[in-house]
């Protein structure tokens, strides 16, 4: 697809959307992350997590399959990317990693970070009233402070003291900024499986993030129109899925756009069950900390600025994060076509600073990012996952 015909499904997609921005006029049933485990015969349970700097993060977890009345393989914590959530490791029913996972013995924890659908509270701010200070966060917190949250609590409600990692996209980013900012969290990890592993984005070939990123006054427009949320589910998603019913052609556009290939493409239906839990929402600051990756190719925490950064960093740009410090065994599955992954700088960069790699490139050349967990197909990249995990648990003889 040329840049023209991308810029023109954006300008169709934005006219759909500005027709329907102060009503509701379509009403569609949603089912759930809950609604999905149950209606597939999976129990399921929510669990509260809170982190160090007060937010309040639902997860869910998939205890057994159903059938069993324990998991045999110990507990599994999997975590979403941007602007999805827990939904999308089940959305795709029988084919989702969550289930593959329960029906293959394991005690499956569905993670949800900040800001998005299911965690939407704190301990003293509104999301709406306090909109600004809320969405106040990148991918950063998310690291630092979410994931070692969710991480502690699935170990001490299973009284374990290791336990394997799945992260997709963002997922896996916020793990790098958790190995590095606090690399004691190494030790709680099994194994990292990291699908579409995400650094800074510098040199990736997605046409909006590229195009954000040669757009430097966008930043201030949209903070002067107070957007510190994006996307939020609640009034964009049906606007998504009336798109897709009414026009499923332009709907494809737009999966393509966001790193599906045509290849692998979900159909229409499928489409609009995924987009019953997409977009999840996402802050301001979460787009701009990639859109700054995108120009320095640095992979760092967030810059303030010259004057900011020395209030908050001491000097007048953040050091890097340490790929050094990244001491847990790590699988990086990765495919060809990502359009937000630079597999040269993923694997020659990232990879030889860490200490334990294992490279996995799912065998399709068309394979793009959010093949990852939508594209039709993908047990060759389920199979391989699962293969890993259970190896990493049998090596360690079930002690975890």
């Amino acid at each position: 697809m040329v840049v023209p015909e991308v810029l023109t499904s954006i300008v169709q997609l934005v006219a759909v959307l500005l027709n329907n921005l102060t009503g509701d006029l379509f009403h569609f049933p949603e089912n759930t992350a809950i609604d999905i485990i149950k209606e597939a015969g999976y129990p399921v349970e929510i669990h509260t997590v809170t982190t160090e700097d007060g937010y309040i993060l639902n997860m869910h977890r998939i205890p057994h399959n159903g059938k069993e009345t324990s998991a045999s393989k110990g507990p599994i914590l999997l975590v979403h990317g941007l602007l999805l959530s827990s939904a999308d490791w089940v959305v795709t029913r029988e084919k989702s990693l969550a289930f593959v996972l329960s029906e293959a013995g394991y005690d499956v924890w569905l993670g949800n970070n900040r800001g998005n659908t299911y965690s939407r509270s704190h301990l003293r701010l509104d999301p709406v009233t306090d909109r600004k200070e809320f969405f106040d966060f990148s991918y950063h917190e998310m690291g630092k402070f979410d994931l070692p949250a969710m991480i502690d609590y699935v170990l001490m409600q299973t009284q374990k003291t290791k336990i394997p990692y799945v992260g997709f996209s963002e997922g896996t980013t916020q793990f790098w900024v958790m190995a590095s900012e606090r690399p004691e969290y190494n030790e709680k990890i099994l194994l990292a499986n990291f699908w579409a592993p995400v650094i800074e984005m510098g040199g990736a070939t997605s046409i909006p993030f590229n195009l954000l990123a040669n757009v430097y006054p966008i930043e201030k427009i949209a903070l002067l129109t107070n957007l510190y949320e994006l996307f939020p589910h609640a009034t964009v998603s049906n606007k998504f899925r009336a798109l897709c019913l009414l026009d499923d052609k332009l709907c494809s556009e737009l999966f393509s756009l966001i790193g599906s290939s045509n290849e692998r493409m979900p159909n229409k239906a499928w489409k609009a069950k995924i987009l019953e839990n997409f977009p999840a929402g996402m802050s301001l600051k979460q787009l701009y900390h990639y859109v700054q990756g995108v120009r320095s190719k640095v992979f760092r925490p967030f810059d303030y600025g010259e004057d900011i950064n020395m209030e908050v960093y001491g000097k007048p740009e953040p050091d890097p994060y340490d790929f050094s410090r990244f001491t847990a065994p790590v699988v990086l599955y990765y495919g060809d076509a990502d359009i937000y992954v630079n597999n040269a700088r993923l694997l020659e960069l990232a990879a030889p600073q860490m200490k334990n790699v294992t490279e996995f490139r799912v065998p399709y050349l068309d394979f793009n990012h959010l093949d990852f967990m939508y594209g039709i197909n993908i047990d060759r990249l389920t199979e391989e996952t699962l293969k890993n995990i259970d190896a990493a648990v049998g090596f360690s003889g079930g002690n975890i």
